[in-house]
């Protein structure tokens, strides 16, 4: 009967041993474009470059400059990108499928875009300062100025129901139109009103809803064109240097390997491992535990035979 007992403990330890070693990350939340120096801090909060390859685990807080901007995917229904000087955070990204339930806004602002007449695979609430809700469906320019107590949304595609946090009398904006919330500064900080429970409302009031103007309109327009242009310069680029890896033998490119070598990549204070397919993609994207990261993984990616 102990040596039963024994037997099972061990299996069960085979078992947990390898989940944790064969666990894929999630599709999604996808870093899909970046451009100039982005800056993510992760759950452990080590800070570093960010990139495409960068995978997104449990936590995310990105940081933009003067001239950045860093566009995430939530699923294949909505997505953000990060403005010029703005923070951004996903507080919490599940393990299992990667669902962000809630996305802080903390200075600055982004674009989120969200495709109509589909429906997302689950619900992200915005929140900043002075606002929090469910953004519809459509093109959005979010703001968030704390130091002044201002928030404000662009409506470039679509209409929403604009209010202050916890606040009863929403604002109506179409497309074409902004509308903002002035609250009020005491002591360097935005002043609530508290309620039962702890609820808060800022002070302050709506500002009336305005038209954009043609030559705001158009600068979204072409930063987003000039975004675009960049990413596929970017992805020109990337092509090239894949055919060249090709000929020197390799059809994986970023980091160059041959079929089914494997590529050991630090992410933090863990490793991720990938295996160069026939098609020439990097596949069978695996978080190894934290004694195989140690053993594998090197501050620059490291590619050799696979060990499986």
């Amino acid at each position: 009967m102990l040596k039963r007992i024994i037997k099972l403990k061990v299996l069960l330890s085979l078992l947990s041993l390898t989940a944790a070693t064969s666990w894929a990350a999630p599709k999604y939340p996808a870093v899909e474009d970046v451009q100039g120096a982005v800056s993510l801090t992760g759950k452990d909060g080590g800070k570093i470059k960010l990139t495409t390859k960068t995978p997104l685990l449990e936590k995310a807080l990105f940081e933009t400059s003067d001239d950045s901007t860093v566009r995430v995917a939530l699923d294949g229904v909505r997505h953000f990108v990060v403005q010029p000087n703005s923070a951004v955070l996903l507080p919490t990204i599940s393990w299992e499928g990667g669902e962000a339930p809630v996305l802080i806004l903390r200075s600055g602002s982004i674009r989120w875009v969200q495709k109509e007449n589909e429906k997302p695979s689950y619900n992200t609430v915005l929140r900043s300062d002075l606002y929090e809700f469910l953004p519809p469906a459509g093109d959005f320019i979010f703001l968030i100025n704390s130091p002044k107590a201002y928030g404000e949304v662009k409506v470039l595609k679509g209409a929403i129901e604009f209010s202050a946090l916890n606040g009863e009398t929403p604002a109506q904006a179409k497309a074409g139109e902004q509308v903002g919330f002035q609250g009020m500064v005491e002591g360097g900080e935005i002043a609530y009103d508290v309620l039962l429970k702890g609820k808060k409302i800022p002070r302050g009031n709506l500002t009336p809803v305005t038209k954009i103007s043609d030559k705001e309109l158009a600068s979204f327009d072409s930063a987003e064109k000039k975004r675009q242009a960049q990413a596929a310069q970017l992805a020109k680029k990337q092509q090239k240097a894949a055919q060249a890896a090709k000929k020197s033998g390799a059809i994986c490119s970023a980091p160059s390997a041959r079929f089914n070598e494997c590529a050991w990549v630090k992410k933090g204070s863990s490793c991720q491992r990938r295996r160069c397919n026939a098609n020439g993609d990097w596949a069978e994207e695996t978080l190894l535990n934290a004694q195989n990261a140690s053993i594998n993984c090197k501050a620059q990616p490291v590619v050799a035979p696979c060990d499986y």
